[in-house]
């Protein structure tokens, strides 16, 4: 994991920091901890609360203004740019800003991943697809457990719904 001030060194320290609802999570390298009042020595991490909590600012800001300034590599859009659209301005903005439009769709809708409907034939394929990983579990550990009338009969099951998702997927 790469310091989340400059960016280029390997962090050694992990803070979160948690009020309320925000919880900030920043990883600092040696060489950034010292500059910022923390010190490492063997293995220990020797610092007053003080300048941890006063420092905490200053570091968030630190890698705010950084991030702000992060512009992608294909288009040049930037996270401010993001912020003011809401508009992505290429697919390789997503990789670059991801932790920022994650930490977005966190705040504002509670997760990362659709947790709406879906239209009907997909609902179907989905369910299909979660009973066929199940159905793989369950012959994996029927054949370590050397069930292998079970497997057998566990391995057929899986093929006709390899079958079945494969022509419900060109209707």
């Amino acid at each position: 994991m790469k310091c989340d001030i400059c960016g280029s060194r390997r962090a050694l320290i992990h803070i979160q920091q948690i009020a309320g609802n925000e919880e900030i999570n920043i990883n600092i390298c040696e060489k950034c901890a010292k500059d910022k009042g923390l010190t490492i020595n063997n293995k220990e991490l020797g610092v007053s609360l003080k300048n941890l909590l006063g420092n905490f600012d200053q570091i968030k800001k630190a890698i705010e203004s950084r991030d702000n300034a992060k512009t992608c590599s294909e288009c040049g859009n930037t996270i401010e740019q993001l912020k003011k659209t809401g508009k992505t301005g290429c697919p390789a903005c997503y990789r670059e800003f991801n932790k920022y439009i994650s930490s977005f769709f966190k705040k504002t809708a509670g997760a990362c991943e659709h947790r709406g409907k879906y239209p009907f034939r997909i609902s179907i394929l989905r369910r299909r697809i979660r009973e066929m990983d199940n159905l793989n579990l369950k012959l994996k550990d029927a054949v370590e457990n050397e069930k292998f009338e079970h497997a057998a009969y566990l391995r057929d099951r899986i093929k006709l719904m390899e079958r079945q998702i494969k022509r419900y997927g060109k209707q």
